[in-house]
């Protein structure tokens, strides 16, 4: 599919559709002309007044054009209050388009494109083509036959009336479409199936992405993790005949202006049955997602190195198969992470933060700027949230409101659960220093207080995506399975936050 950015006069040629938004309370189509003649304009907003549409959010109305040749339908969009139009209204607007464009089978489209550059400046038009490119993801790869499906979108024109705002529009097509690229890799890696996305081949995989990016990628094994005492990878992992893996990247440009790196941590456990503490079979297969903090790290680093961004980055995945057999680790055995600290484990199905504590133990190497882990960490948190936001928790006030503002302006929302001293006392040890899980509520709070003892030493920020890092069907931008969340916070965070 190609994006263009037209300006300066009416686009020439005719397309299947015409896509215009009108804001709620506007009077007429005030920017038409950029894509019609005054006659075509004046007829369209007779139509309108006809039709009696409001431009309410989700209305819309397709016309069939008396007076406009250039064009077989003209689909009219209600884009709400102008007051209320945000970046990422923009970023569902792209995939709305490209969704109904499918839909109605139009392989060309032209969009008026000066509303969405009026309401959400630069940042817009750039959420706005992300929309677009999500929107046109899917995982098909294993069909033995690809399902018949609507031809293909194959050229979207936008439309502005200015070239100096055109110039600007190309210069964030190629960032959205770049940004695109590491939320479809993430998307890409979550979405595979457990037989193929196992720690080394997973490790391996991560190996050939780096490749001509400008990302370093080391492996450690199963030998290395367990001569450098990381007794949380290893005892998770253990159990699988199909051994874990640490993956360490790094993107070192010389112009990073400050020596310290930021570190992101992501959990990458590649299928969780929950270990001897078995979960029901139900959904079980959903497990694979389990590995989507691993891949959002992944493909933030490697669209970091690919933006060229002035920050040092470095991402750290820990890879494991979470699998019952004689040699797993069992309720009531008591482990030492790597940084010495004792863990007794009283769930096995609480995994996840295990393989995070010494992938933050081995952030500390580092003399981090700050660290930042990612991961489908409790089940408590989808219940908080459902999947509209994603869980925060931090040591750093100043870090959490970075994130949470980068969070909202790439349409990956956060909120911050507190790290009260009292909750210490949920998963303080009996026979050993501390306990995976809490043998009372708040189930997320006291997953983070874990992850707190390991990350704890340096800014820290523990993000909880298990409501938000999969869905069982389609969003404005996101099909059915892994939605690649955390690449597009991360990249805004990097850009604009620190």
């Amino acid at each position: 599919m190609q994006i263009t950015i037209i300006s300066g006069s009416k686009p020439a040629g005719r397309v299947e559709a015409v896509v215009i938004g009108v804001f709620e309370g506007d009077k007429g189509l005030p920017v038409a002309s950029v894509l019609f003649s005054g006659l075509e304009s004046k007829a369209v907003s007779k139509r309108l007044l006809e039709k009696e549409f409001k431009g309410g959010k989700g209305e819309s109305l397709a016309l069939r054009p008396e007076v406009a040749p250039s064009c077989e339908v003209i689909w009219i969009v209600g884009l709400g209050k102008r007051e209320k139009f945000t970046v990422e209204s923009a970023r569902k607007l792209g995939g709305q388009v490209l969704r109904k464009a499918k839909a109605e089978k139009w392989t060309t489209v032209r969009v008026d494109g000066e509303e969405v550059f009026a309401a959400a400046g630069k940042d817009g038009v750039q959420a706005f083509f992300e929309g677009i490119r999500l929107a046109d993801y899917k995982f098909d790869r294993y069909f033995s036959k690809k399902k018949n499906s609507n031809p293909a979108v194959h050229k979207i024109e936008f439309v502005l009336a200015e070239k100096a705002d055109a110039a600007s529009a190309s210069a964030v097509l190629r960032t959205a479409e770049t940004i695109a690229e590491g939320v479809i890799l993430a998307r890409d890696f979550a979405n595979e199936p457990p037989n193929v996305i196992f720690p080394a081949a997973y490790a391996e995989r991560i190996r050939k992405a780096c490749v001509g990016t400008g990302v370093t990628c080391q492996i450690l094994d199963e030998k290395k993790i367990q001569a450098l005492g990381m007794g949380g990878i290893w005892n998770v992992g253990k159990g699988s005949e199909r051994k874990p893996r640490l993956v360490v990247l790094e993107y070192a440009p010389k112009t990073a202006s400050v020596k310290a790196p930021v570190v992101l941590v992501g959990k990458g456990v590649t299928f969780d049955t929950g270990g001897i503490s078995l979960k029901p079979g139900k959904s079980m297969d959903e497990m694979k997602f389990d590995m989507s903090g691993s891949a959002a790290v992944v493909g933030a680093v490697i669209t970091a190195a690919k933006l060229k961004l002035p920050v040092r980055v470095i991402g750290i995945t820990p890879l494991a198969e979470n699998m019952p057999d004689g040699a797993a680790q069992r309720p009531g055995d008591i482990i030492t992470i790597s940084n010495g600290k004792t863990v007794e484990v009283l769930n096995t199905d609480a995994e996840g933060r295990l393989i995070l504590a010494d992938a933050l133990a081995y952030a500390e190497r580092f003399k981090p700027r700050y660290v930042v882990d990612i991961a489908t960490l409790t089940g408590a948190c989808s219940s908080f949230f459902d999947h509209l936001a994603s869980g925060l928790m931090s040591n750093d006030p100043e870090l959490a409101a970075k994130l949470k503002a980068a969070g909202e302006k790439a349409g990956e929302r956060l909120w911050e659960l507190p790290l009260w001293d009292e909750y210490e006392d949920f998963i303080k040890g009996t026979y050993g220093d501390i306990q995976n899980i809490s043998r009372r509520q708040a189930g997320t709070i006291t997953a983070g207080m874990f992850l707190k003892h390991f990350g704890g030493h340096s800014k820290w920020a523990h993000l909880d995506v298990a409501g938000t890092a999969w869905g069982q069907a389609p969003r404005e931008y996101s099909a059915a399975g892994a939605t690649g969340v955390g690449v597009r916070l991360f990249v805004e965070f990097l850009r604009n936050g620190l």
